[in-house]
């Protein structure tokens, strides 16, 4: 008698732990849809009508990071992650005043290099260069940061097709748009 309810204890207890597993699984299903469905609402709304909801936007940041805090191992984290440094730098980009652009800037930042410490085998991992390089150069104007950026990618993935993109933008970076101009029709 004794060894069948240690049994049934058992069978219970598993049971228990399966429909938890099972509710969390739901509950973060149900968190990485609200987390697309605010993304896109907000990245569609830039992109097609050219209207950032900064609120929206912002939500939305918060959101994913502390998402890909709390769920690493999930298979959906590094994407919020690295859509929340995009969200960023569209924040940083639009900004009004210089004090939202360097805040958002910075955070941008953080969030591309906490994405290749969190996720560095990730396949977007590497695009944090550029992502990095695309805050220095067209937000912040610090090309020489800018430049690092890409010679970091340049020397880490010589063979990556990128690479000579990069290169290309090494040539162009504090250079005018009539100077990016020029230099692009003579390479015609």
């Amino acid at each position: 008698m004794k060894r069948f309810i240690t049994i049934l204890f058992a069978g219970l207890l598993l049971a228990a732990c399966g429909g938890k597993d099972r509710a969390k699984k739901t509950e973060i299903k149900a968190e990485t849809d609200s987390l697309m469905a605010a993304y896109h609402y907000s990245d569609s709304l830039y992109a097609i009508v050219g209207r950032i909801d900064t609120a929206a936007f912002s939500d939305f940041i918060k959101r994913a990071m502390a998402f890909a805090e709390a769920h690493p191992q999930d298979e959906l984290a590094p994407g919020m992650l690295y859509r929340a440094g995009v969200g960023s730098m569209i924040l940083a980009k639009s900004a009004e005043t210089a004090e939202y652009r360097a805040t958002n800037a910075k955070r941008a930042l953080a969030i591309f290099n906490q994405f290749q410490e969190q996720f560095p085998e990730h396949e977007q991992a590497k695009l944090c260069y550029w992502q990095r390089a695309i805050v220095y150069d067209d937000i912040l104007g610090d090309w020489r940061s800018a430049e690092i950026e890409y010679r970091d990618f340049i020397n880490r993935f010589p063979n990556d097709s990128l690479t000579p993109v990069f290169q290309q933008y090494l040539s162009l970076l504090g250079k005018s748009e009539s100077e990016i101009e020029e230099t692009l029709d003579v390479g015609r």
